[in-house]
């Protein structure tokens, strides 16, 4: 079981490293400051860092050799910190070093429900003008959520909003209500208890709310579910469209506030009102089928920002809520192999910071962001550390089955996800970095990243260059999905002056995770968009391989003849052909090419290129999280292309959890492209025997009409098509009705 104190000993060493980011301001020796001072972002790196102080300097099995400084130093600090922060609130007598003075905004208070945990450790070392300012502070923050809120409308003052896109605001609704809850907890007396209260229903209600609230006839306060529902912020499936993708993260976020007024309840001895509860159980379905075993969540609808962090890091006291709440026992692996992760890389970092070596370049760049992103880790470490040290929490013997129905499917987003005991497979239409699909044994998280993954990859001389959905279709069956859509590849912001943005491409994608729990099928047909069109690189199938500190920098690539081991990160840039049939990565991801080229190519940039959404050239300058080997098929760069002009029109199989010789077997054994008659360059078919035994036949039709085509099927008698549910025979050659801009997928036999 993870202790209190095995994270201790996490915080103990970065303390070290977070001294040095400590200052005094010159004209108040009674204050202390943590990174830059200024107002916003910079407020709340401030105060996580005050909670890991905090947190350390009330612990008596802290180890003061280790973290070079005595506990009463680090009290100092603490209480330095706490004072700077108060003081730098509008109701304070000092501001931020950038002149202003914090609080009175919708993010405001979100810091402080991070810090809390530290205020609470450090109470007992509170003076009466200390208590009296936080109070001043809660109550201020309070009113004005209750008078003044506002997040997008200014015009809108007070009025709480929900939507599924537009006023998308789940997480900070369920901090708002939190701090409201958290005020009257602190401050019963306060004279304005019954409008918080009636507030903080209202926005906590209102985060974690679907359509079916709106005739809920539960009673909260006196008033059923329905008339304190203002707006949906999930679709039925639970998909959460935040920052205008499918955004695993943010469902994090929303527990985890949830878990920080939980504990804080817990802390004051009170039982917790049960509607802070609601539907807490269904999204933590959805974000449990979405965490690998070693706690990495998987992020099916992609990331924009640094990947291992953040998010990530909130997951942490989402699993102690879970397991105290829900009774997922479960959460206790995540927990203990997730704390290897950031033990891993702490070694890798040397100097005891969480993400030194990773971001080295945002820490020169960006120092603002990167002391957020280490304060991130630092405070949910402490809040484990203090809950852990200072609480009873659950620890229930057996484990409750909390499982989601799959395979799961949103149609807003066009996201399909199956997970087997074998394999996680899914696609997302729209994504981050739209689109992206996935297809890994669930044993190796480390072989994911996100970014546009098996959606092929073009990019034109703009600054910015993406991919943007036009359709897509998706069909769902026994532990398996296939979806049909295309994408237009715009190139945006060039450095000539006046040129304007351009439709470069257009690529049309099929992709099928088969019912063996093992084989997904992929197609690509990138088509130039332009009469003149000039593209700078282009990659074919495109599967993204991290090689980085989590897997120790290192990856074996197998193939016909031999075996490849790549170092990570690249010192240079390299274009590495592979003249094979196949590639298998590290003996645990197979990737299997039926047509479209003759080799596979490793592209290796010179920085970490996953992390950050960046322009083209700005990734190609800094580090921004995770170094990645690129497997295309093919690979090509500098195009002059015509309108028409076929970019790459491929076919792979990436099969999860399958060695280098099953890889090698099923380019043999295992695959079927049958001979058809009549065909139109609008349909693609190819077909394969899966790891379950039987064989599966896919036909894309990727034109606007109706099509008609005969398939030599020799040694096949019957058909049965998984989408219609239809059977019928086969023999010899077989005639099939395609509709337009759809897709067929039989078992045949």
């Amino acid at each position: 079981m993870v202790t209190s104190k095995d994270y201790l000993r996490i915080l103990e060493s970065w303390l070290v490293f977070a001294k040095k980011f400590l200052y005094q301001p010159g004209d108040r020796p009674d204050l202390e400051c943590f990174g830059t001072g200024y107002n916003n972002w910079a407020v709340q790196t401030h105060q996580k860092a005050f909670s890991a102080f905090a947190v350390c300097s009330t612990d008596p099995e802290i180890d003061e050799k280790k973290c070079k400084m005595k506990r009463s130093e680090i009290l100092e600090h603490a209480l330095k910190m706490f004072r700077f922060n108060l003081q730098t609130h509008i109701e304070g007598n000092h501001t931020c070093l950038d002149g202003t003075k914090w609080g009175h905004t919708w993010i405001s208070v979100l810091g402080m429900e991070r810090m809390m945990h530290g205020i609470h450790a450090i109470k007992d070392y509170l003076t009466d003008e200390d208590r009296q300012l936080l109070k001043k502070v809660m109550i201020s923050e309070s009113d004005w959520l209750v008078d003044d809120y506002f997040r997008d409308m200014p015009e809108e003052k007070g009025r709480v909003f929900a939507g599924k896109t537009l006023h998308n605001h789940p997480e900070s609704n369920i901090w708002n209500g939190a701090h409201l809850l958290r005020t009257v907890l602190m401050f019963p007396e306060v004279k304005r208890r019954q409008e918080y209260l009636e507030k903080a229903i209202s926005f906590i209600i209102n985060g974690i709310s679907v359509s079916s609230d709106a005739k809920d006839k539960n009673i909260i306060y006196g008033k059923p579910v329905s008339a304190w529902y203002i707006n949906d912020n999930f679709f039925p499936s639970f998909a959460l469209n935040h920052h205008g993708y499918l955004n695993v993260g943010y469902m994090v976020i929303c527990l985890s506030n949830i878990a920080m007024l939980h504990f804080a309840y817990k802390m004051a001895g009170f039982k917790p009102p049960e509607f802070i509860y609601r539907h807490c159980e269904e999204l933590w379905r959805l974000v449990k089928c979405c965490t690998f075993p070693d706690g990495r969540l998987c992020r099916i609808g992609g990331d924009t920002r640094i990947r291992y962090c953040y998010c990530q890091d909130y997951s942490i006291i989402v699993w102690l809520f879970v397991k105290d709440v829900l009774g997922d026992n479960e959460c206790e692996s995540f927990e203990r192999r997730w704390l290897e992760i950031v033990k891993k890389e702490m070694l890798v970092n040397g100097d005891g910071s969480f993400l030194s070596t990773r971001c080295k370049d945002l820490s020169e760049i960006a120092p603002i962001y990167f002391l957020r992103l280490e304060t991130d880790r630092a405070a949910t470490i402490s809040m484990a550390s203090y809950w852990k040290r200072t609480l009873n929490l659950n620890e229930p013997e057996a484990t409750k089955a909390i499982s989601l129905k799959q395979p799961w499917f949103d149609d807003y987003h066009g996201g399909c996800l199956v997970r087997g005991k074998n394999r996680i497979a899914s696609w997302c239409w729209e994504a981050a970095q739209p689109p992206q699909g996935m297809c890994v044994s669930v044993k190796h998280s480390n072989l994911v990243e996100w970014k546009n993954n098996l959606a092929g990859s073009v990019c034109g001389y703009g600054r910015i260059n993406y991919q943007k959905p036009v359709y897509h279709k998706e069909f769902l069956f026994d532990y398996g999905f296939v979806t049909i859509g295309e994408t237009e590849i715009h190139s945006e912001f060039f450095i000539s002056e006046g040129q304007t943005p351009e439709i470069i491409a257009r690529n049309i994608l099929v992709f099928v995770a088969l019912g063996d729990d093992s084989t997904c099928i992929i197609m690509q047909k990138c088509i130039a968009g332009m009469p003149g069109t000039y593209i700078r690189k282009a990659k074919g199938l495109f599967l993204n391989i991290p090689n980085d500190i989590f897997n120790d920098c290192a990856r074996n690539y197998w193939f016909e003849g031999g075996c490849k081991k790549l170092k990570g990160p690249s010192k240079k840039q390299e274009k590495i052909d592979i003249y094979s049939r196949w590639v298998n990565v590290d003996d645990c991801l197979g990737i299997v090419g039926f047509y479209g080229s003759r080799r596979f190519t490793i592209y290796r940039p010179t920085k970490r290129q996953a992390g950050l959404k960046l322009n083209t050239l700005e990734a190609e300058a800094m580090d921004t999280g995770l170094f990645v080997d690129e497997i295309c098929y093919p690979y090509m760069d500098n195009l002059s292309l015509e309108k028409g002009d076929v970019i790459f029109d491929i076919c792979c199989a990436v099969l999860a959890g399958t060695n280098h010789m099953q890889t090698g077997r099923f380019s043999q054994e295992n695959l079927l492209i049958p001979e058809i008659m009549g065909q139109t360059d609008d349909v693609r078919v190819a077909g394969a025997r899966g790891f379950d035994g039987r064989w599966y036949l896919l036909i894309a039709n990727t034109s606007e009409k109706i099509t008609e085509i005969r398939i030599k099927l020799q040694h096949f008698k019957k058909a049965r098509s998984l989408i219609t549910k239809k059977r019928f025979p086969i023999s010899g050659i077989t005639g099939f009705s395609i509709g337009p801009r759809t897709i067929e997928l039989l078992m045949i036999e």
